[in-house]
């Protein structure tokens, strides 16, 4: 990170901290009924689409088991595609008031969440592989341990570093890079500009981005364990009651119990109305707590995200990315170019010239000077005596 990024002159920890006061006003999210409505209806959907899907799938199994697999397959994609935007458009919602945006309405939510959940998507995805990365990276640094004679003392140093570097990266993906790429994104944030976010807020801010994180948290469990509260005292009340006034010999939980099963009056139809009831008492005791975490999330990008310069980190990231383009496209021209006709071994080259062999030195008669060789004993012509 430049120095630019930390000549915005921030204020001090305790001042930081003191400012994560702020995540109180994620509690207006629980008295909102726009979202409310939003994520209980994405969670009724999710429901009933899961049980559809699941259904058909059972009822396929006799028939064709890779049938009922494709089924159950396409079921699961289609259920976690409607959670995914309904809970991205919940967020969308938020944000703008997060940010004192014009509010959307909540189908313009669900447009923009329609034409945003990819890039949530792509960032996820680029900070899985950015792990995978750091694990082989690791793995091989532990490779070279291995080395007989220098491995124990290479280890010696390989082991702390590897453990440091470990949990840091493990906090920043599980405080920084994950809860905070849907906030970045519902504000409106490029794919890579939100992963150069997260990496100048993970490389500056991680402690802040933590407390914050941990204090959302308890605020969240807070909240769900008064609204579980509030929900199990009435509980108790309502079984009583209707023990007396449906005529059920128990009172309490029991009364419940025997409602379900329909003992109470050998009526089957009492479980699926305390069954739905359950189903509500359920979605309103959890949506409360999911929608403080939503928003508080975006408090928190706000908050950690402000005075951050990332122009140069940008620019440095996408020179570095340009640099392994190229290397890369390199590597592939040169893999792809025609390799040359095979030549003869230099030795070849400079083989020596087999020699020539040499005639016979030419002979001739003394006497009459006839043309001889050096096998004649007597010459052809005059029959003169050679040897």
């Amino acid at each position: 990170m430049s120095n630019t990024t930390t000549s915005a002159q921030p204020s001090s920890m305790k001042n930081q901290i003191g400012r994560s006061s702020s995540l109180l006003d994620a509690l207006d999210a629980a008295t909102q009924w726009q979202p409310f409505a939003l994520l209980a209806s994405t969670f009724l959907a999710s429901l009933i689409l899961a049980a559809m899907f699941g259904a058909l799938a059972a009822a396929l199994v006799g028939t064709s088991t890779v049938l009922a697999g494709v089924i159950g397959f396409i079921g699961f994609l289609v259920t976690i595609s409607v959670a995914v935007v309904g809970v991205n458009a919940t967020g969308i919602w938020l944000s703008d008031d997060v940010w004192t945006r014009a509010q959307r309405s909540v189908m313009e939510a669900v447009m923009s969440s329609l034409f945003t959940c990819h890039r949530l998507l792509a960032v996820l995805v680029l900070e899985f592989l950015l792990y995978v990365v750091f694990l082989l990276a690791l793995t091989l640094v532990l490779l070279f341990c291995k080395i007989p004679g220098i491995g124990p003392f290479l280890y010696a140093f390989a082991m702390p570093v590897g453990v440091i570097a470990s949990g840091i990266v493990l906090f920043a993906l599980l405080y920084i890079a994950v809860p905070l790429a849907a906030p970045a994104i519902w504000n409106g944030t490029p794919i890579m500009r939100t992963v150069v976010l997260l990496q100048s807020v993970a490389r500056n801010r991680m402690l802040k981005t933590i407390i914050m994180m941990v204090l959302l948290g308890i605020l969240t469990f807070m909240v769900i364990g008064f609204v579980s509260a509030v929900l199990l005292f009435g509980v108790m009340v309502v079984a009583s009651l209707s023990a007396v006034v449906l005529g059920l010999s128990s009172f309490g939980m029991g009364s419940m119990m025997s409602l379900i099963t329909g003992g109470g009056f050998g009526m089957g139809g009492y479980s699926y109305a305390i069954a739905f009831g359950a189903a509500c008492l359920f979605l309103a005791g959890s949506i409360p707590g999911a929608l403080i975490a939503l928003k508080g999330t975006s408090i928190i990008y706000r908050e950690v995200s402000e005075g951050l310069d990332l122009d140069e980190v940008e620019r440095n990231l996408n020179n570095r990315m340009a640099d392994m383009k190229a290397r890369a496209e390199a590597a592939r021209q040169q893999a792809l170019a025609p390799r040359p006709a095979p030549q003869e071994p230099a030795v070849a080259a400079h083989a020596a010239p087999t020699p020539v062999p040499t005639p016979p030195p030419s002979l001739s008669c003394p006497a009459c000077h006839a043309a001889t060789t050096t096998d004649d004993v007597f010459c052809g012509e005059c029959g003169h005596k050679l040897k």
